[in-house]
């Protein structure tokens, strides 16, 4: 399993210290500059948790969220961001022994209810997606639960595998759990160089699906067409009659998206980044017996399932840009002008930021 490199040549581990950590506050509502770098306190003797030194975070779309806010939902601030988290473990985790990179599960349920013990963790009325509504990664260091560490098989770098897990979750459980998706079938992803739109896209490949894709330049249609896909124009979709459509957008796709549907169609919908207002006509709903599925991120076992696909190098990330992590106000910026294909990946450097002042 790939590790940190050493700090000196007797091939020791360094010795982190545990104090003191800087973070990412959000502390009100408002525009990237709404992302503070703040003191914190340390993290106090967890025996029951494991510690982890943070090396990376990818940006999600529910970053902007938290930061911005959303009318009619309730944040609860302030807040650290950061949902995707890889760093090196400074405490044994199981099997995985301190020095061992990894990262992290991005969301979790009570473990007791019985959503929870069927294995739907995300149907739990207490599911917490870190960064939301619970802290997340953008820090020095945080502490988890061993079971909710993943380690990064050696094809990859902490910078590739922390790009993976909340979209690739989100993904695997539109298409394989909610979509039911069928060998061979055929699939439209609108936005398909999101986080999302790759990882849909993959997943379908795996299934010998016929997948299409949909962008809003010619430059990121020819990286989608790379991808092996068919890549399309938003407002010129040549094909109709697909089974699945992979809708994360909202208002600006989703009559293209009803439109491209075959009979006994499928739509899953994970987000509305457009606009969450749509239309929708019932006949075509009923005549062509169509689905239209809402979905939420995913379980902790499909997580497990999807990290095979990773592990076997038939899932792998895309990585837009890597920036430090002190500059994630301009990441922020760039993703919501949509400026980037996949994903946006912070690095570490808050341990020689100066923390503002309150």
């Amino acid at each position: 399993m790939p590790r940190l490199p050493p700090d000196d040549s007797s091939g020791a581990i360094p010795d982190f210290p545990v104090a003191p950590r800087t973070g990412i506050v959000i502390e009100q509502h408002g525009g990237p500059e709404a992302l503070r770098v703040r003191a914190l306190p340390p993290l106090p003797p967890t025996p029951d948790l494991v510690r982890v030194r943070v090396t990376h975070v990818a940006l999600n779309h529910l970053d902007l969220w938290v930061r911005k806010g959303v009318p009619g939902h309730s944040f609860d601030l302030p807040r650290i961001p950061g949902s995707d988290v890889a760093g090196v473990l400074l405490d044994p985790a199981g099997a995985l022994p301190v020095g061992t990179a990894v990262v992290l599960h991005p969301s979790w349920g009570c473990g007791t209810c019985a959503v929870c013990l069927d294995g739907r963790q995300d149907r739990c009325k207490a599911f917490r997606i870190r960064g939301e509504n619970t802290d997340g990664g953008c820090v020095t260091e945080l502490a988890v639960p061993a079971w909710q560490v993943l380690a990064i098989p050696p094809h990859l770098a902490p910078q590739e595998a922390v790009a993976l897990p909340l979209t690739l979750l989100t993904a695997w459980h539109m298409l394989v759990t909610r979509a039911r998706l069928g060998r061979g079938e055929r699939v439209l992803v609108q936005a398909g160089g999101s986080g999302v739109g790759v990882m849909a896209i993959q997943i379908a490949l795996i299934y010998g699906c016929e997948v299409h894709a949909t962008a809003s330049t010619p430059e990121r249609r020819a990286l989608l067409e790379g991808m092996g896909v068919r890549a399309w124009p938003y407002d010129a979709i040549g094909v109709r009659e697909v089974d699945v459509v992979v809708e994360s957008v909202g208002e600006a796709t989703w009559a293209g998206s009803i439109r491209a549907l075959a009979w006994g169609g499928r739509l899953v919908c994970c987000g509305a980044t457009a606009g969450p207002d749509v239309r929708l006509n019932l006949r075509a709903v009923f005549f062509k017996q169509l689905e239209i599925v809402g979905s939420t991120m995913g379980s902790t076992g499909e997580l497990l399932r999807a990290w095979q696909e990773v592990t076997q190098g038939r899932i792998r990330p895309v990585v837009d840009r890597v920036l430090p992590l002190s500059r994630i106000a301009d990441a922020h910026a760039i993703l919501e002008a949509r400026g980037a294909f996949g994903k946006i990946v912070l690095e570490q450097d808050l341990s020689t930021a100066r923390p503002e002042s309150t």
